[in-house]
């Protein structure tokens, strides 16, 4: 990887978590209550796309006359955020976090609060391999994701294509990978938990999976500051950008009409190797916050039939009546699943600051200087 990467001056330290010092982006400290709630509006910490949110919210104000104040931040800054403010909440939900281990982490940590949704007191905690919701209702999944990378047709052949993550860590990547920063982005963290599980899973142990991590970050051209890395796969600048299906499309869709990346429907497609992570994206209330009964409005709403074909636009929707999204050229839920790896779900909500801390302070380490 390139100098400049590796122990990264301005790094900032996490908001401090279990027994030690975790490593987050750095927010502002809470040391007054939030402004007084208002019953006309939801506060909606979240990473999603721009055009989901936007979408949610315009339907969301329009069948319940409720404002909607969005704060958009990646994974990583949204749980800073939720923890510096546990006293004193500013938040009422949390929508969207790269997939439900996040949440996990956060209701093992008292952040959020059971609520069941309304017209969905049957919803089946489990579908196959596929965990929908926590068994407390602390978080409840809105869509379904998978892991994967967009490559560009115009660069790579179809048998030049990686087949599997494993090839991603092969000298003949070096310097043409791209990802988000583990520091701020749940992508990016799902990355590595899964690239460790699917060592456990062999047999390897984890320090395997490190060895893994480490190359393939020796293989990273950089990481992506502005934008999605499916950006600087379309115009050529890298040929491999780790994305979940969701991020392509909503790329694409962004793209239309633009002339940002020239015909960048020809220049990118989206690829789903064997053995990677599927997993329910989520939505919670968050524990003490300001208008809570707004929030559980806004969890209703977005798991509603309306709400559902707003998110279905980039997302496989988890009601099982709406088809896949548009633009992945046919894959099905069931080739999701049918790739799908065998997650543990607990140990990564239990390692997942452990994870992040190691990537940072052993594996960014190893960068050229």
């Amino acid at each position: 990887m390139k100098s400049g990467y590796g122990l990264r001056a301005w790094a900032v330290l996490l908001v401090a978590v279990l027994a030690g010092a975790s490593c987050a982006p750095q927010v502002p400290e809470t040391a007054s209550p939030p402004p007084v709630s208002s019953s006309r509006q939801v506060v909606v910490y979240t990473p999603f796309p721009d055009l989901t949110v936007d979408e949610l919210a315009e339907g969301f104000t329009r069948k319940t006359g409720l404002h909607v104040e969005q704060i958009r931040e990646g994974t990583a800054r949204v749980f800073a955020r939720l923890r510096a403010e546990k006293n004193y909440p500013r938040a009422d939900v949390w929508c969207g976090g790269g997939g439900m281990i996040p949440f996990m982490t956060a209701a093992g940590e008292g952040l959020l609060e059971p609520y069941v949704p309304t017209g969905h007191e049957d919803m089946p905690r489990e579908r196959g391999n596929l965990i929908l919701r926590d068994r407390d209702w602390r978080w409840v999944g809105i869509g379904v994701i998978s892991l994967g990378f967009a490559y560009n047709p115009q660069k790579l052949s179809p048998d030049q294509v990686p087949r599997t993550w494993e090839e991603l860590a092969t000298p003949r990547w070096r310097g043409h990978v791209e990802m988000w920063d583990p520091a701020e982005s749940g992508t990016s963290m799902l990355f590595l938990e899964s690239a460790l599980l699917r060592a456990l899973n062999a047999g390897q142990g984890e320090e395997a999976g490190w060895d893994y991590l480490t190359r393939v970050f020796g293989n990273l051209k950089r990481y992506t500051r502005e934008g999605a890395p499916s950006f600087a796969v379309a115009r050529g600048q890298s040929l491999i950008g780790i994305h979940f299906e969701f991020q392509f499309l909503e790329f694409l869709a962004m793209q239309a009409g633009n002339t940002q990346v020239a015909d960048a429907s020809a220049n990118i497609r989206w690829h789903l190797p064997p053995s990677s992570p599927v997993l329910a994206e989520g939505i919670a209330l968050v524990r003490g916050g300001p208008n809570p009964e707004a929030g559980k409005a806004f969890i209703d709403y977005c798991l509603s039939e309306e709400g559902q074909r707003i998110i279905n636009r980039f997302f496989f929707s988890v009601d099982p009546s709406i088809p896949p999204p548009a633009g992945l050229e046919g894959v099905s839920l069931a080739d999701l699943l049918d790739k799908a790896m065998k997650l543990d779900p607990e140990w990564m909500a239990a390692n997942y600051d452990r994870v992040r801390r190691i990537w940072q302070n052993r594996v960014e380490a190893t960068a050229e200087e």
